[in-house]
C-alpha cells in the first residue's frame, strides 16, 4: 500500500515539476519579448523626437502632441516591463537579513 501511495507522489512531483519548468520557459520567453518591445518603443520615441526637432517640424503641435504621447507609452511600458524585472538589489537585502 505505502509503495502505491510513494509511486503516486512520485509521479505526481515529476509532473508539478516538469510543469514548473515549462511555466518559467514561458515567463522568461515573455520576458524577453517584452524587453525588445520596450526597445522597440524607446526607438520610436527618439525617432518622434529627432523629426520633431528638425527645422521644418519644430514646434509642430501635432507632433509635440504625439512625442508627449510616446513618452507615456514607453514609461508605462517600462513599469509594466519592470514587475517582470528580478530585482537583484531586493533578494541581497532580504538573504542579508537572513543570514
Amino acid at each position: 500500500m505505502i509503495e502505491i501511495l510513494f509511486g503516486l507522489s512520485f509521479i505526481g512531483n515529476l509532473f508539478l515539476l516538469w510543469y514548473i519548468v515549462q511555466l518559467l520557459r514561458r515567463f522568461l520567453t515573455f520576458q524577453d519579448d517584452l524587453d525588445s518591445f520596450v526597445i522597440k518603443l524607446e526607438e520610436y520615441e527618439k525617432h518622434i523626437e529627432m523629426v520633431h526637432n528638425l527645422e521644418r517640424f519644430y514646434g509642430d503641435e501635432t507632433l509635440g502632441k504625439l512625442l508627449r504621447h510616446s513618452k507615456a507609452i514607453v514609461e508605462d511600458s517600462k513599469q509594466f516591463a519592470s514587475i517582470f524585472e528580478l530585482d537583484e538589489d531586493v533578494e541581497e537585502e532580504e538573504y542579508g537579513e537572513e543570514a
